[in-house]
């Protein structure tokens, strides 16, 4: 019925505005046979097809991207070629809906559902596949006002989430004190090739400083000369407060933000993934960038600290990280702009998550070099990476191999 009627009153406007116009009147002869007929069975057939909102009054963006790659491992007895998903910046979709209400206030909803098919930070050496299936990121609704701030309810990002990433410039597909993520599965072996039961993620046990998404109630003030605070509560219980800039000062971008977070509720932990534990404590961290606008010279620092409750481990329980990037993002061709970075990781770290390592200093570096095509929401990325360890089962330092790895791929956005 809906589509009939809008079929007859579009062919009323199109007839009207031509005998207005003194045209020559269209038979339905001209077209072959009915032609109302055949528009309204046309109109009827394209609705059907076509995805529409649940109502008028909610506006609807969807957007999201696809982020695969090849990558290349050696972990110093084994080496192997994977196809998968890249683990510091993941494939998703996103749902985002948004209600004026008036001119101050509006409300709306946030849906963010990832794909996990032979992601990066699940793969192993004995692990190709990973699991494929649907993730739920984000489900979450807001109200919103321009002069009182933002409140939002739902599984969503703890304001701590991204505060070590912060950078003007594009970093994504390597990111900084979460450099373990992409290769947290993967085992560590000793001098004779033997894996020890500790993944290169246990060790980073703490979190480093990094918050990730919770169920909670956060809050964000509206913006005042660059800055935005924040704060959340959830779960049962964690909290974090942060506070962040952007801006631009004296010829350069720049991007910071500091956070502070405790955890009482062990079943989560500093951010929520079995990677890298689920322990109760505090945690800070933070990243400050800058990037010269006119030269694309940028550098990037990050920090953080996990101490975990000291009834959860027998030993070292303070976590430590910090992490550099430097390079140029500039646009020397017409495709779009060119980042090349190298950077550099250390973590003095407590008892691993997982077998006899009590402590641990281990050390990252690396390079980086992406390429965006503008007319295609295209980048292409290789990175390369070094990690290497200094490991202890109590006062015995224990002989390890070092990890190197290669990645290539291309991340679409829509």
């Amino acid at each position: 019925m809906y589509g009939g009627v809008r079929g007859r009153t579009n062919l009323a406007l199109v007839l009207g505005a031509g005998m207005l116009l003194g045209a020559a009147p269209v038979h339905a002869a001209d077209l072959g046979g009915d032609c109302c007929s055949d528009l309204e069975e046309r109109v009827a057939e394209l609705e059907a097809t076509t995805a529409r909102k649940g109502n008028r009054k909610v506006s609807l963006t969807v957007s999201g991207f696809v982020n695969e790659q090849v990558q290349w491992w050696d972990d110093g007895a084994e080496s192997n070629v994977y196809v998968g998903t890249n683990g510091a910046d993941p494939t998703r979709f996103r749902f985002v809906g948004k209600a004026k209400i008036d001119k101050d206030w509006s409300a709306g909803y946030i849906i963010e559902i990832g794909i996990q098919s032979a992601r990066q930070d699940s793969t192993s050496q004995n692990n190709d596949d990973d699991v494929n299936a649907l993730n739920l990121r984000h489900s979450a609704w807001f109200l919103e006002s321009k002069t009182y701030g933002k409140l939002t309810v739902g599984q969503t990002s703890a304001v701590n989430d991204g505060i070590t990433e912060l950078s003007p410039a594009k970093t994504t597909v390597s990111k900084q004190i979460t450099i373990f993520t992409p290769n947290a599965k993967y085992a560590l072996r000793d001098s004779s090739g033997a894996t020890i039961g500790t993944t290169w993620g246990d060790l980073q046990r703490g979190g480093g400083g990094e918050g990730d998404r919770f169920n909670v109630v956060r809050y964000d003030s509206p913006e005042f000369g660059g800055f935005v605070a924040s704060a959340n509560w959830g779960e049962d219980d964690l909290w974090a407060v942060a506070l962040r800039y952007t801006g631009e000062l004296h010829g350069f971008k720049i991007a910071g933000g500091i956070s502070y977070a405790e955890v009482t509720d062990n079943s989560q932990g500093f951010n929520g993934n079995a990677e890298v534990g689920h322990d109760e404590g505090t945690s800070w961290g933070g990243s400050i960038s800058a990037l010269h606008i006119d030269s694309g010279l940028f550098v990037s620092f990050a920090y953080g600290e996990a101490e975990l409750a000291s009834s959860l481990v027998t030993g070292d329980n303070d976590y430590k990280n910090w992490n550099i990037q430097a390079g140029i993002q500039k646009k020397f061709t017409p495709l779009g702009a060119t980042t090349i970075y190298g950077e550099y990781f250390n973590g003095d770290f407590g008892v691993a998550n997982a077998g006899p390592v009590t402590s641990s200093d281990v050390d990252v570096w690396g390079a980086t070099a992406i390429q965006s095509i503008d007319a295609a929401a295209l980048d292409l990325y290789i990175a390369y990476r070094h990690y290497e360890a200094d490991a202890y089962a109590g006062p015995a330092k224990l002989s390890l191999e070092d990890f190197d790895t290669v990645f290539a791929g291309s991340k679409i956005s829509f």
